[in-house]
């Protein structure tokens, strides 16, 4: 009776554990299994994943690798920039400054000296997250760095209700505590710039271009509340005391009649409690949300938020520009309350 093939447990392997583990050379070239570095392999019952590759780098690596910079990001759930996220963004693990050996394609390897405690992400060793955030700061813009510190501290969501992935103050003692590396001036402007319970990475790009633009910082994720004091949704980006609110529509609801009614019946109850939605989206992008910003712009100087405009000489007297309307709270709802 024939024998029952070797198994290997792991998902990937190299050329010594395959030995070990009863597999011949020939069954290393065979059509079931796939190599994925130089003498590093999976199955095909493995598809070609971020988190396989990872894998594969660190079993290369040897013992005392570990992921870093955007690749631990990405497997630990933070929506990667377009930029730093591309199909030739190779994984990053780290290894020991001492250890040396052959760059492999597809892989960076960082040597650096290691500034906080070590972690896991998807059960493999990987530098702690927020030293993984000022590793892509050498590379990353302020732009970018802004969406991936957001994404680092979500807002917690049922069902499961997931902790921050890093809290805001070990960010911020992470980038106090950086000296002369590389990037360190773009993660201090955008640590100045980040902020908690973001929902999304397009509602931290439009906070990004509003407050570059000058405007007042906008309330992130404001809470509309019920007649008992409950949030029943919550806007984007508000500026409660003007009713105005910026919304980012990502269309990724498109078809879904229910979640489109909800939609028009909550914005008709906020625009009759005197709030202004401004409605942002993907083709604002190609001019940096300046649309956006000017809407934003002109709504909350005619509800007072600005200052009115200077005086300025013209035709040899002195002119002020037309008043503007004061904002007028809408009675009895300072903070309306949609239906459930």
């Amino acid at each position: 009776m024939k024998g029952q093939e070797p198994v290997i447990e792991e998902p990937v392997f190299d050329t010594a554990q395959a030995l070990a583990a009863g597999w011949t050379p020939g069954r290393l070239r065979g059509p079931s299994v796939r190599r994925l570095l130089n003498g590093v392999f999976t199955t095909s019952a493995y598809a070609d994943t971020l988190e396989i590759r990872a894998r594969a780098a660190l079993v290369a690596a040897g013992p005392g690798a570990r992921l870093c910079e955007a690749t631990a990001l990405c497997l630990a759930g933070v929506e990667l920039p377009p930029g730093l996220a591309g199909p030739d963004e190779p994984v990053h693990i780290h290894t020991a400054v001492e250890r040396c050996g052959p760059q492999r394609e597809g892989v960076r390897v960082h040597r650096t000296a290691v500034q906080l405690p070590v972690c896991e992400v998807s059960g493999m060793p990987a530098l702690h997250l927020a030293e993984c955030w000022l590793q892509v700061a050498s590379r990353a813009t302020v732009l970018e760095l802004t969406v991936l510190g957001d994404g680092l501290m979500r807002r917690p969501r049922p069902p499961e209700y997931a902790p921050y992935l890093v809290g805001p103050d070990v960010l911020a003692d992470a980038i106090a505590g950086s000296h002369r590396r590389p990037g360190i001036r773009r993660s201090r402007r955008s640590g100045h710039l980040l902020r908690p319970n973001t929902d999304s990475p397009m509602e931290s790009v439009t906070r990004f271009y509003l407050v570059q633009a000058g405007l007042p910082e906008p309330c992130v994720n404001y809470p509309i509340l019920d007649d008992e004091g409950f949030p029943v949704f919550y806007l984007d980006l508000a500026y409660p005391e003007q009713l105005v609110a910026v919304e980012y529509d990502g269309a990724v609801h498109a078809g879904d009649v229910a979640r489109m009614k909800r939609d028009i019946s909550r914005r008709r109850r906020l625009e009759d409690a005197g709030w202004r939605i401004i409605t942002a989206s993907a083709d604002d992008l190609s001019n940096k949300m300046a649309d956006v910003v000017r809407s934003v712009r002109r709504e909350l100087a005619a509800r007072t938020l600005l200052p009115a405009p200077p005086r300025v000489r013209m035709g040899g007297r002195n002119q002020v520009g037309p008043r503007r309307p004061g904002g007028v709270q809408p009675e009895g709802l300072a903070n309306p309350a949609p239906t459930r």
